[in-house]
């Protein structure tokens, strides 16, 4: 129960909105829905949701524009995928992300773009990485120890044990009572 007009500026208007917040924020998740609201002078939140419908996508409590991310992060990014290509589970040190720029926020950003898997804070790996440990370790007797995955998957104590817990939480490994894993039926 709108005026069609009031109701096409208002999605005109929120489309601007989260262009120049894109813009001026490129690293953000998006304009929070109540900011939106406030500077659309709704009085709930979800007209400005039902605005969005079809023209921005909505994750929590943000709404995003399609628009990509910075040249310079999409850089940086190609740069630790070709790294990564070599060795597909030595996650970079933290001195590799800062010559690359990589800060957290940027790590972030990648990641909700899907073009990193953000298995922890620090610890980034390319997408694919946790089918593709999962292919190992289905090789593994289980279960196995956290040294025979760490072997098997060729990287370090400091990415194989967030790794592992990572894949604990996605369902794809489940941790026993003696501190070995297995993997989950599928």
């Amino acid at each position: 129960m709108a005026d069609p007009a009031h109701w096409a500026a208002l999605r005109a208007r929120l489309a601007a909105l989260a262009a120049a917040h894109a813009a001026a924020h490129p690293l953000a998740p998006g304009v929070p829905v109540d900011a939106a609201r406030a500077a659309l002078g709704l009085a709930d939140r979800r007209l400005v949701e039902a605005l969005a419908a079809g023209q921005l996508a909505r994750e929590g409590g943000v709404l995003r524009t399609a628009a990509g991310l910075p040249d310079g992060l999409l850089a940086a990014v190609r740069a630790l995928r070709a790294d990564l290509a070599a060795a597909p589970f030595l996650a970079p040190e933290a001195g590799r992300l800062a010559e690359l720029g990589l800060s957290p926020r940027e790590l972030a950003a990648a990641g909700r773009a899907g073009l990193l898997l953000r298995v922890s804070d620090r610890i980034v790996l390319a997408p694919g990485a946790d089918a593709a440990a999962a292919g190992i370790l289905a090789g593994l007797a289980a279960p196995f120890t956290t040294a025979q995955a760490r072997q098997a998957l060729g990287t370090t104590r400091r990415v194989a044990i967030p790794l592992l817990e990572y894949l604990d939480r996605a369902g794809i490994t489940e941790r026993l009572a003696d501190d070995t894993r297995r993997l989950r039926a599928r």
